[in-house]
């Protein structure tokens, strides 16, 4: 009885030294770390894109509204002297 304990003890040691060997920490590649910093600088780059495009566009719409308010200007110009006439 005291051998099947023996074996038993020393059958789970070797089971659960198996499994947390095989369980352990996974650590990356250099060429797996370098992929993950290009990926990284590229996604810095896209969000620095996106914050001048949209800069942009704000810009593009202040000049839109500027010259719409012209326009409505000049229009009221041109009624003036359509009128006079």
């Amino acid at each position: 009885m005291k051998k099947f304990f023996a074996i038993l003890i020393m059958l789970s040691f070797i089971i659960s030294f198996t499994a947390l060997i095989g369980c352990g920490p996974k650590y990356a590649s250099k060429e797996t770390m370098d992929q993950l910093q290009e990926a990284k600088s590229a996604c810095e780059s896209a969000k620095s894109e996106v914050k001048s495009l949209e800069s942009q566009i704000n810009e593009l719409k202040n000049e839109k509204a500027a010259k719409e308010a012209k326009v409505v200007d000049l229009q009221k110009q041109l009624d003036e002297l359509q009128g006079k006439k």
